[in-house]
Order: C-alpha cells, then structure tokens, then sequence
C-alpha cells in the first residue's frame, strides 16, 4: 500500500531550525542522551488540505562505531489533527535502525481533507524501552505541490447598470491557499459593439461554495489607462476546505453597461 525508499550519506546536523519554501517545510529533530527529549521528537507541519505529501526523514546516531551500538527506532506519520492541539492516529509507521551514517526513510501519503491550523504530525521515537542511549538526530521535510495554477471563471458579458450578474469557477473548491483575481471590462454603448468614454466603477465580490461573500473590491477594469483610478485586483487567503464551486458576483452600480473582456485568476495552495 505504501512505499519507502533509503539511501546513505554523510551529514551533521546541530541544533533544531526550521525552514520553509513554496514546495516544501522542513524541521531538525533529536532525542536521546544529551538532549531534552530521551526518547521521541514529534514535529508539526501546516500543509494545505487535499494536498498529497512526501515526507523525508533522514536521520543517525552518536556512539560507538561497534554496530551493537545502532539504535532501533520507529517513525510515525499522523494524520492531521481532528481538533487543533491533539495528536491525531497514526496513518503509517516505519521501522529503522539509526547508524552512524546518514539514512533516509520516504512516505508518500494521499492528502486528507484537514490542513493549515489542523497539522500533520511527524514522530521519531525509540523502538526501545526508557531512554535511547545515544543521542539520534536529524531533519524531516514535506514536500508537497504547491505550484500555481489558473483558475477559470463562466463568462461575465455584459454588466447591466443597476444590476448584478453572477460567473462560476470551473474548479470545485479553491482550498486553502490564495486567490487573485483580475478583470478587464469597457463601458458598452447601446446594442452593438462599441468602446464609450466612461470609466466604469464595478463592485465585484467573491463568493465561497456556502454563499457568503468573503471579499469585494470596488474598482475600475485592470488596465485602467487613468493612473488616478484604482485598477481592480482581489486577493483572498482561503483558510477552510470547503468543497463546491466559487462564483464571483459583479455589481454595476453605474447608469452604464458594462462589457467584460476577461477575468483572470490563479490559485496557489499555502497556508497563512
């Protein structure tokens, strides 16, 4: 059902840091002799939610270079918590023994419908009874995707003064991660297909899978050419996993027509 992958080199690790990219957070961990934990070091990792993950523990031991010495140990990958601050089951575990070089153990894990604030959990114990007798030590990362992408929204056409006209995404569930959102638009004279003069000043909400508005810009088309005039932009940090569709709700409180070019939108997974 799962797969693990390992392979050896040199390293030394010191202290515990944490970093993060786009793609990917890694933490240092230790227990053992001479540490503050004598036998286990869980760590936690906001991941997005619905987002499959790689988690790379690469980890070795102190001591003697008598191979008696090695230490059995066992890594424990949690789901992400059910209630934030409470250690969730165990979704899969793997047995290693802690040597003097460098290993690596590799879990790939589907995604679950819980992230961000409701973490991942990473333990690296002692398969042994007490304390481990050596100090053992070294990184954990998750990878995971977190590349950009577009996002497609139904065609607005033509904004009615006075009135709201609705667009779907064709995506079911922008979750956990930023929105942003551009749109171009003119003002439309009569039946036919022609540019007026007049600015436009639309009211343009986004609007979750549960029918509440989480955010709306007041604003003039993207390329709006006037540099007085603010150019419409939304952007919208997604913090729960909901699913269904986002629709945006454009409101033309103007005494013109307005026509829409285009909307243009991009999702990247992340969490705050």
């Amino acid at each position: 059902m799962k797969s693990t992958m390992r392979w050896f080199a040199l390293a030394l690790i010191v202290g515990t840091v944490d970093t993060a990219s786009a793609d990917n957070i890694s933490k240092t961990f230790e227990f053992g002799a001479g540490t503050p934990q004598p036998r286990s070091h869980v760590r936690t990792f906001d991941i997005p939610c619905n987002r499959e993950i790689a988690a790379v523990v690469k980890f070795q031991r102190l001591g003697s270079v008598n191979a008696n010495n090695d230490i059995p140990i066992i890594i424990e990958v949690h789901e992400p918590d059910l209630v934030a601050g409470q250690e969730n089951s165990v979704y899969y575990e793997e047995s290693a023994m802690a040597k003097l070089t460098e290993q690596t153990v590799i879990v790939r894990v589907p995604g679950k419908s819980r992230g961000c604030s409701l973490p991942w959990r990473v333990r690296v114990r002692y398969a042994g009874e007490g304390a481990a007798p050596s100090r053992v030590f070294g990184s954990i990362r998750i990878d995971f995707d977190g590349s950009q992408r577009n996002v497609n929204f139904e065609t607005v056409g033509i904004a009615g003064k006075g009135r709201v006209k609705q667009s779907n995404t064709d995506a079911f569930g922008l979750k956990q991660g930023v929105v942003e959102i551009t749109a171009t638009w003119y003002h439309f004279i009569g039946g036919i297909q022609f540019i007026g003069p007049n600015p436009i000043k639309l009211e343009i909400s986004l609007v979750d899978p549960n029918g509440t508005v989480v955010k709306t810009v007041k604003a003039y088309s993207s390329d709006e050419l006037r540099g007085e005039l603010t150019k419409f932009k939304l952007t919208y940090q997604v913090t729960n996993c909901i699913s269904g569709k986002w629709k945006l709700s454009v409101f033309n409180p103007t005494n013109d027509d307005a026509n829409f070019r285009s909307v243009n939108a991009t999702f990247t997974p992340g969490c705050p």
